[in-house]
């Protein structure tokens, strides 16, 4: 029982880490008009809608250059108006806005109206005493003490004729379960797939990021290995020096060197190509160098000697005693730069332009349009994504702890 408050906060803080994931795999779900809900709903969700079929004769009129639909004729409606009027609903295009509007009747000019019915899309609330209602204008107005909001309601029938105005009514929007699927088949097609141009597809850019993780990790495990063993078990002149001069190097921020290494890339004609993300991989990372270094010290000194005593060279110390010996730290290392390289998104922007060559973090980015709403499906690309990385760090649990309880024990 004393335990019982530290397990509670605990799986609180828990619960609020796992959060920002939830959020992505219910939007992943959702529809555009879904992710619009407000307040934003905890699950995928529509709103429940229907349409109120409506008698278009001695309704429409000509206001302000515009068209107008009279919802409900008025004198001292609500007790606010001094004169004869009424509250109408504005038509752009034959269509309902949610403008309303109150107007006195001598501006109101009756027009022609091409149908004698007119179908107004319009949401269904659920009022406070239960009675299902459906909303076809809403109307917040100012007063001295505040707002006043007008709901324009009918009953839910396909022959609407009645139209009802109730004001500062509790209410509470309908919704429903909504799961829409297709939004990972839709975000496989790729960023322009969305809107019906050829795109080189998702999966592609899976592939071209998955290319360049694993040659991240095989570069950086294997130039940063023997250079942390050259700094941790062997001796020469200055070698403190060097290796603070190498630590010194992780203050260098790499917007410095960003613009020097296009132009040299671009000089040996490396730009559009996977070269400018894969070469540099394989010169030591000086934080890797450092975690691997760490690990190294803590190892006996005791196994080189026996080895040098049976002859083994220096690079075959490295290889056949030191390195099994470093698997722990070898993982997180590699795990880091297997995450760094697939949530990369700035260096293939800089270097590559052929579509063909996306990534998968460089691919979310065109999901992003001021055109079209493609947030679902840039959540359904973003769970996509994260279930690679998810996976690893679930495989290699286990070398995790093992790495960091050990590195760092001997300096």
């Amino acid at each position: 029982m004393k335990r019982l408050p530290v397990y509670l906060a605990l799986s609180v803080v828990s619960l609020l880490l796992m959060f920002p994931f939830y959020w992505v795999v219910i939007s992943s779900l959702k529809s555009v008009e879904g992710m619009n809900l407000e307040p934003p709903s905890m699950y995928p969700a529509e709103q429940l809608s229907l349409s109120a079929n409506m008698s278009a004769k001695n309704r429409f009129f000509a206001i302000e250059g515009g068209q107008w639909m009279r919802l409900i004729p008025s004198k001292d409606l609500l007790g606010d108006e001094k004169q004869p009027g009424a509250y109408f609903l504005e038509f752009a295009n034959s269509n309902a806005t949610k403008l309303v509007k109150w107007f006195p009747a001598g501006i109101a000019k009756p027009i022609p109206w091409p149908v004698s019915r007119v179908d107004l899309p319009d949401t269904p609330i659920q009022l406070v005493e239960g009675a299902r209602r459906a909303v076809l204008a809403r109307m917040v107005r100012k007063k001295e003490t505040g707002f006043d909001e007008l709901l324009f309601t009918a009953e839910p029938n396909a022959n609407v004729q009645q139209i009802t105005v109730v004001k500062n009514r509790p209410h509470q929007d309908l919704r429903f379960f909504s799961a829409h699927w297709e939004n990972f088949g839709k975000a496989l097609k790729g960023p322009e797939g969305t809107i019906g141009a050829k795109s080189a597809g998702f999966l592609l850019f899976m592939r071209n990021s998955l290319l360049l993780s694993v040659l991240t990790v095989l570069g950086q495990i294997l130039s940063s290995s023997l250079v942390a063993f050259g700094f941790a078990r062997t001796n020469f002149k200055r070698k403190e020096i060097l290796f603070i001069v190498l630590l010194a190097t992780l203050m260098v921020p790499g917007q410095v060197t960003l613009i020097p290494l296009f132009c040299i890339f671009k000089s040996i004609g490396w730009i559009d190509s996977f070269w400018p993300l894969i070469v540099p991989q394989f010169t030591a990372g000086a934080f890797n160098v450092f975690l691997i270094r760490q690990f190294m010290l803590g190892l006996p000194k005791e196994l080189d000697e026996s080895a040098e005593i049976d002859g083994a060279s220096a690079f075959r110390v490295y290889r056949s005693i030191v390195l099994p010996n470093c698997k722990p730290v070898l993982i997180i290392v590699g795990l880091f730069s297997f995450v760094a390289a697939w949530q990369d998104v700035m260096g293939p922007l800089i270097y590559l332009d052929n579509p063909d060559y996306r990534t998968i973090s460089l691919g979310l980015e065109y999901f992003r349009s001021p055109y079209v709403d493609n947030r679902p499906l840039l959540m359904a690309g973003a769970l996509l994504s994260m279930l690679p990385v998810a996976a690893l760090f679930l495989f290699a649990q286990r070398y995790i702890l093992a790495g960091v309880a050990t590195t760092g024990m001997k300096g």
